[in-house]
């Protein structure tokens, strides 16, 4: 456990602004960047800052109702904002975003958790893995990326590893991180998946996943850095057994 630990944790910090010189710097294809929130008026503003700065120039927050003012943050940091549909938890504001992204003219959608754990400069691979390279789903994995030291317990790491593994041997594929906040989708898989999907919480991430690999579209996952979450944690333990309530039913399904 001592020697998982170490490992986890041995990750050079990221900077709340990262400038990833390493990233080319490219105009992005014509792309709508979805952020769900409930409660996050501490990260939002500086989110979605970061992100027009990394080329996003449409950026979506579908808000679950939030009792503070992270709607008010958010609209004037340059970002739209809707309230999410379909009721409560944030496989409702998923499908909200989904929705919003068919009626524009948008041609990639990439989602980002809004707790600025998530880093946007990593979304320009993944936008163009969903454009340039053809895939119709990208993943982006915090396990194989770097993380910033404590941002990952062990048991979210175990267990995210364990289930990724798992769920992708049902398809005969090696995945790390399905259960990941970092997402990119190609026009074409929105318009597959969005009438499939159901699911009200966080376990959206993995019916995502289950439903892409059994529509048979082509689904990639690429490393990205993750860090230290501003505020209060929404998963909380009785949420971390509702999805592995999930996993294991999307397993013997």
């Amino acid at each position: 456990m001592r020697m998982l630990v170490a490992l986890m944790d041995n990750q050079p910090a990221l900077p709340i602004n990262p400038r990833n010189q390493s990233l080319e710097q490219k105009a992005l294809p014509p792309t709508l960047l979805m952020i769900p929130t409930l409660n996050e008026e501490e990260a939002i503003g500086d989110l979605v800052t970061e992100a027009r700065e990394c080329g996003f120039t449409k950026i979506l927050v579908v808000d679950g109702f939030s009792a503070d003012q992270t709607r008010q943050v958010a609209e004037n940091a340059g970002a739209l904002v809707c309230l999410q549909e379909f009721g409560n938890g944030k496989g409702c504001a998923v499908r909200t975003g989904m929705r919003q992204f068919l009626e524009g003219d948008s041609e990639v959608l990439c989602i980002i958790d809004g707790d600025v754990t998530n880093v946007p400069s990593y979304l320009l691979k993944m936008v163009r893995a969903a454009g340039e390279d053809g895939a119709d789903v990208v993943l982006g994995s915090r396990i194989r990326g770097r993380r910033n030291p404590h941002a990952m317990g062990v048991l979210t790491y175990t267990s995210n590893l364990t289930v990724s593994f798992l769920l992708g041997a049902k398809f005969r594929r090696l995945f790390t991180d399905v259960q990941t906040g970092y997402w990119a989708f190609s026009r074409n898989a929105v318009q597959k998946l969005y009438p499939l999907l159901h699911s009200t919480g966080f376990e959206i991430e993995l019916e995502i996943f289950t439903t892409s690999l059994r529509e048979k579209l082509k689904v990639c996952e690429v490393p990205v850095g993750f860090r230290t979450r501003k505020g209060k944690s929404k998963f909380s333990f009785l949420l971390r057994l509702r999805n592995l309530y999930y996993a294991v039913k999307y397993l013997v399904s």
